[in-house]
Parts: structure tokens; sequence; C-alpha cells
């Protein structure tokens, strides 16, 4: 048994199925087998019964889940102490930032870590909170920024701010007075929204749901300015979190209505892989994303 066997067969205990985890871990399926194959004859035991729907785990399968999970958070916390005995901040950091709050918080971050830190490179990508978090399981990304929800078990994740969210609209379409709208109002207005898999889709989604109304927005979108030039075109309504929107709302090129009944909020998340430690370039990273968290425009108006 080694660190490599312990950790693929975690993932795979997430997911349930060996074709995801080996695309997550970018291997082939027959090499992640393989790997699984001499994890189980080095412990004499079966850890996974194949189902339809992919693989489940045996008692000894979740017993070994638990403690695998335990011990590569340990590992992970040594490696990064020792990795914090040298004081020099260089190398490389992959950031993954969705792309609401990219818009908000990536020019402060990289004015900061080049003040701080002038040899720390870093690599800023922005993509959809679920590609984010893929990017991390995977080891592409080191740090991301993310939405609550449905964050993985192998992720560590801290709340930075939280964002109310707003209907955003064309100020034709909203009276002056009108500061709120209930999101059962929302639901019979045409609506410009991300596609299924971004996680803002999601929880209007599950809102709707408990409301017993349909979501059946008239045009999706997955780029916050397409978004943006859609509504600005006056084209219908998006949801979204004020703080993405600064310019186009100081210049009256857009308004926003609270959603209230009920209202709509989120947590954005800081996470890294549990299993990965970080590295001292990571570390300058993430502290500098907790002091900027308090100084993200709006975010909780």
């Amino acid at each position: 048994m080694d660190i490599k066997q312990l950790r693929s067969f975690v993932h795979i205990a997430e997911l349930g199925s060996l074709s995801r985890a080996a695309e997550r871990l970018n291997l082939s399926q027959p090499a992640l087998s393989r790997q699984l194959n001499l994890l189980e004859e080095s412990l004499d035991t079966k850890l996974l019964e194949r189902t339809g729907r992919g693989v489940k785990l045996t008692e000894a399968g979740q017993m070994l889940a638990e403690r695998a999970r335990v011990i590569l958070t340990d590992l992970a916390r040594l490696e990064a102490d020792l990795s914090a005995r040298s004081s020099q901040v260089t190398g490389h950091v992959h950031v993954g930032v969705p792309p609401s709050a990219g818009i908000v918080i990536t020019g402060a971050l990289i004015e900061n870590l080049r003040d701080r830190y002038p040899d720390l490179n870093v690599t800023v990508a922005e993509d959809l909170t679920g590609d984010v978090q893929e990017g991390l399981l995977s080891g592409r990304l080191d740090i991301g920024i993310l939405h609550d929800g449905m964050i993985s078990r192998s992720l560590y994740a801290e709340p930075l701010w939280r964002e109310d969210l707003f209907l955003i609209s064309h100020p034709s379409q909203v009276g002056e007075q009108e500061t709120e709208i209930a999101y059962e109002d929302v639901l019979s207005l045409p609506l410009i929204m991300p596609t299924n898999k971004h996680g803002l889709r999601a929880m209007m989604q599950e809102a709707a749901f408990r409301a017993g109304r349909p979501l059946t927005p008239v045009v999706e979108a997955d780029a916050l300015r397409v978004l943006i030039d859609l509504v600005t075109r006056n084209l219908g309504h998006t949801v979204l979190p004020r703080s993405s929107l600064v310019q186009e709302l100081s210049t009256g090129r857009l308004t926003a209505r609270r959603i209230t009944n009920p209202q709509l909020s989120r947590k954005v998340m800081l996470s890294w892989l549990q299993e990965r430690p970080l590295s001292s370039g990571g570390k300058a990273v993430v502290d500098t994303l907790r002091d900027l968290a308090g100084t993200v425009p709006m975010a909780n108006q």
C-alpha cells in the first residue's frame, strides 16, 4: 500500500465510479484498476463492489476511505510545515476563479502579490465553479475560489465573504422606487441564465422547485460578460451579485433589485486540495485573498 494508491482510492470512493475517477486523475481506467487491484492484494481484502451504476464501498472500503482521508490530510500538513521553513516566496501558483468573483478580486490580488512577492509567478484561470473544483481535484489548479454547495470532501474550504443575489435589469424595466422583488415575480420574467452546470443556476432551480414554479430562461449563457451585455441590450433580466456590476450600476446602465421571499445569497469559498500541501507561494496567495476578502465592494449590500 502506498500514498498514490490511497489517493486514487479516495477519489474512487468519492465519485463511485472508476471511469470518472480515472478522468479526474488523468489516468487510463486500466491503470487505475491496476492500482486498485494492488491495493486490495496488499490488504488482502475486497474494497469495492461493482454495481450497474458504478462501484460501492464494502465495509472494509468504507473504513479505509475514512482513515485514508485522515492520513492524507496529516501528510499534507507535515509537508506544508516542512515547506514553510523556507522563507523565500517563489515558484508558480495556479489559481482558479469563477467569473463573478474574478471580476471583483483578481486585479487587487495580482497587484498585492506583485508588490509583496515580486519573485512569485501566478496564473489566474477564469472558469465556472464546477470546472474550478475539478481543476483543484485533478491537480491542475493549486487554489480556487468556489461558491458553497456541493463542494468535494477532498477539498479544504473556508468562507471568504457572503454575497446576496439581485435581479439585474435594464433601467427601463424598473420603477424609480422599486428596490426589491419577490422571487415568485422573478420567475415570471424573461430570464437570461447560465446553463445547468453553473452553481447559480442550481441555486435558482432549487428555489423555483420550492416555490412550485418552473424556471424557464429565454436565453442561456455561461459567460458573465455575455449575460451583462444581453441585459444591457434590454433582452431580458439576469441574477447576479452587485459586486460583479459595480461600474454598470454606478453609471446607471443597469439596475439591481434585491430578491426576497426567499432572499437568495451564497458564500464565496477559498479552497484547495487537502492532500496537496500549499507551497510558500500558495500560502502567500491564500493569505492575500483572506486580507482582500473584506474589501470586496458591495458584497453584502
